[in-house]
């Protein structure tokens, strides 16, 4: 498969990290080089579950659809305290999402890779290149030095302008960026993938069970096998020779009833709480669980490191095409971290109450009735309630408005229901969207004025970053062709913006966070906003500003 020999970016990891962060580098024109020391690609499953916010990424870059096809919706979970009744059972469901994805998929990590590389080859002609390890990685003036092993034993030296480690835990770019990655270990767990039967509770959902001193999880997962997880404080269990002998035994003493069959492979390996000193060092930068690393309670280890890459690519794309500043990649790890933070805390709360050791069931059942437990439970754990609101700059001088705020996600939203049509589908691009929404009180052909208004500046300021659009009922006349026009049929925009009388500009950033809402009288702070993002064009220098009359 053709390469750049000297790329402007090495990402070293095809896991998902790696993959997620190739696509997004691909598809702003970066040359890149994917190297990964394992074998060949992935087999086995290990994590398995892709929660809402990670689809909605899927969706927006093109990838939802086949995912789909190798998935298995998953309501949720239930909490099995002993010695309750199922109705009076803990759960946690996940189908009251304000979201298209009101659930989790259930997947096997080998086919979500595929996916995944196959898209990368779809699209770009690229796949990873496997049986090539990175042996050394030295800083050298404007740019980076990675010495290759390669597959038949030879040795190459690349020169690229970046480096980026998606290479989990044991990561060579963060020990030769020289950053900490400090922390405990928590537990020690093992895995299964095992047909299962005598199965009697249901199998949509993922199970928990657990008492004083053991710990089971049962999912079905896609085709014949079901995944099992096992833990328990004296590593008795955890690290029995006979995998399928000791996990049956917890079984029997959780009282879950299930019989195994043949495993198809197992694995056992300590539960680590590491979270990176810093996310950069220079022109090395780590990602996903080479950056942090924690319980795998909730699901959210590999989701988490997915966004990770969502949120550096479309940053790092804007510095390597001279569009950007190198400063604005501080703001990855000012956004990131703290998100790290949030799920690791996340994975504990949840790991206290089904792996909280030593401490009986009924003292830790109060746990799930914290008021609000499962409304935050499951908002953090989809990752729908991450947002940057502590990290974001916006201009000063902005009218207060209500609805999601700058930092938060940006709700998706339908505008059309036949032929269908939603907010994400005019997001579906690599830049920023900014979408010009009619309020009750406020009239259609000002509303569409302005956003012409602004759609020129941004042109001329940051030409090809911002793609304009406008909610209106309105036809030609409005300045905006089919493309960049809908109507608003079910008012869902309106709902979740809470857009009131006053019409709204609302800017969408490219990982599909608000970056500004605000009303027309604000329109020149837009640009003001952009500034700190990319640089302006040359020819802009000294323009017209945005006249909002």
């Amino acid at each position: 498969m053709p390469h750049s020999s000297d790329p402007s970016v090495v990402i070293v990891g095809a896991g998902p990290t790696g993959l997620i962060l190739a696509h997004e580098l691909l598809r702003r024109g970066v040359s890149i080089r994917l190297v990964e020391k394992r074998r060949g690609p992935s087999h086995t499953t290990r994590a398995m579950t892709v929660h809402a916010r990670s689809m909605e990424m899927f969706d927006h870059i093109g990838a939802a659809h086949r995912l789909e096809e190798v998935c298995s919706e998953c309501p949720g979970n239930i909490y099995h305290f002993p010695g309750r009744e199922e109705d009076d059972q803990p759960r946690t469901d996940y189908r009251s999402l304000p979201t298209r994805y009101p659930f989790y998929y259930k997947i096997n990590q080998n086919d979500f890779e595929q996916v995944l590389r196959e898209h990368l080859l779809a699209v770009y002609s690229v796949v990873p290149e496997y049986r090539t390890e990175v042996v050394d990685i030295v800083p050298e003036g404007e740019g980076v030095r990675v010495d290759l092993v390669l597959p038949d034993g030879g040795s190459e030296t690349v020169r690229a302008a970046w480096v980026v480690g998606c290479d989990g835990k044991r990561s060579i770019v963060r020990d030769r960026a020289r950053i900490a990655f400090e922390g405990e270990e928590v537990a020690a767990m093992a895995m299964m993938d095992v047909p299962l039967s005598n199965v009697t509770f249901d199998d949509r959902w993922m199970n928990y069970f657990f008492n004083k001193e053991l710990f089971m999880n049962c999912t079905k997962l896609p085709g014949k096998n079901w995944r099992i997880y096992m833990s328990e404080p004296t590593g008795n269990y955890v690290h029995m020779q006979d995998k399928k002998a000791s996990f049956q035994e917890v079984a029997d003493k959780l009282g879950i009833g299930i019989q195994l069959g043949e495993p198809e492979w197992a694995t056992a390996w300590p539960i680590l709480n590491h979270i990176a000193s810093k996310y950069r060092n220079g022109r090395l930068i780590i990602c996903g669980d080479a950056s942090h690393i924690h319980s795998p309670s909730g699901g959210q280890g590999m989701n988490g490191c997915m966004q990770d890459a969502f949120n550096l690519g479309w940053k790092l794309a804007a510095v390597v095409n001279g569009d950007a500043e190198e400063s604005i990649l501080d703001s990855y790890e000012a956004e990131r971290r703290p998100i790290g933070e949030q799920v690791t805390a996340g994975a504990m709360a949840t790991h206290e109450i089904v792996m909280g050791f030593g401490i009986d069931p009924e003292d830790r059942y109060h746990l799930t009735q914290e008021p609000g437990w499962e409304h935050d439970t499951i908002r953090l754990v989809s990752g729908l309630s991450h947002n940057y609101r502590e990290a974001v700059k916006v201009p000063d001088g902005l009218t207060p408005v209500s609805g999601p705020k700058a930092g938060d996600r940006a709700p998706d939203a339908r505008l059309l229901v036949e032929p269908a049509k939603r907010l994400y589908d005019l997001c579906r691009h690599p830049g920023f969207t900014l979408v010009a929404v009619t309020g009750a009180g406020q009239d259609a052909g000002q509303t569409a004025s302005v956003a012409a208004e602004v759609r020129s500046h941004l042109e001329q300021r940051h030409p090809g970053k911002v793609r304009c659009h406008l909610i209106t009922d309105g036809g030609d006349e409005t300045g905006f062709d089919f493309d960049h026009r809908s109507p608003d049929e079910t008012g869902e925009i309106t709902d979740r913006y809470e857009i009131g009388t006053e019409s709204r500009l609302i800017l969408i950033r490219p990982d599909l966070y608000v970056g500004v809402s605000c009303v027309l009288n604000d329109a020149p702070l837009i640009a003001e906003y952009l500034n700190q993002w990319f640089l302006a064009s040359p020819v802009a220098i000294g323009g017209n500003p945005i006249a909002v009359s």
